[in-house]
């Protein structure tokens, strides 16, 4: 493993796999939550549900969620955050998720896959066939991890990956970006430089998602 680099995957295998899964406070949501999508991109805008379970930062939350409305909002989507997790301001969320709305849970720990020491920071399972998916991971040990080894706050970097997550329900796809927010390779060296050009959706990104009907 390079612990130079992280590389983002995405598997609804290994999604299903992951014990966390199939905990109540994991399983519920998803029975909720995973039917079809309907949201557009001329919209302007996106409902997200936050499910965070592996903390209860409330405040560092916040500051996560503020840095990756930035970053998707480069794509031209503005967000509104329904924070369900335990003491979020709308836990419990007891209605039931509208068409539309997206979903990120923030998990404690990462499985690994079997045979693969790769470092992900999350991942969104993504329909080959082009349909809506509305479910997206963030590990917290690994944001942990790395915003450690670089130096950089945890809460930040926390953002940005529920952000590269978001991306790919938005655009519906599941490759990367050359450059970009939704590049597949986060190097140290890029995470410690901290360019706002590498926290960005390119131009042909947010036309995709324009195009996605998202």
């Amino acid at each position: 493993m390079s612990r130079a680099s992280i590389e983002f995957r995405r598997s609804l295998l290994r999604a299903m796999m992951h014990p966390l899964v199939r905990t109540a406070a994991a399983v519920v949501p998803l029975l909720l939550l995973l039917a079809p999508s309907s949201a557009r991109a001329s919209d302007q805008n996106v409902l997200i549900r936050v499910y965070d379970m592996a903390t209860s930062d409330t405040a560092g939350r916040a500051v996560a969620l503020r840095t990756a409305s930035g970053a998707i909002a480069s794509a031209g989507i503005g967000v509104r955050w329904r924070d369900c997790s335990r003491g979020g301001v709308d836990h419990p969320c007891r209605t039931v998720r509208a068409a539309g709305d997206l979903v990120v849970r923030i998990l404690p720990t990462a499985a690994p896959a079997p045979g693969s020491q790769e470092v992900q920071l999350g991942f969104a399972p993504i329909d080959p066939a082009g349909g809506a998916t509305v479910v997206a991971t963030v590990y917290y040990d690994v944001v942990q991890q790395v915003a450690r080894r670089t130096r950089l706050d945890a809460r930040e970097l926390l953002g940005r990956a529920i952000a590269h997550e978001v991306g790919h329900l938005l655009l519906r796809a599941p490759g990367h970006g050359e450059t970009g927010l939704m590049r597949p390779l986060w190097t140290d060296a890029e995470l410690s430089q901290n360019r706002p050009e590498d926290w960005t959706f390119s131009d042909a990104e947010r036309q995709e998602i324009e195009a996605s009907g998202r």
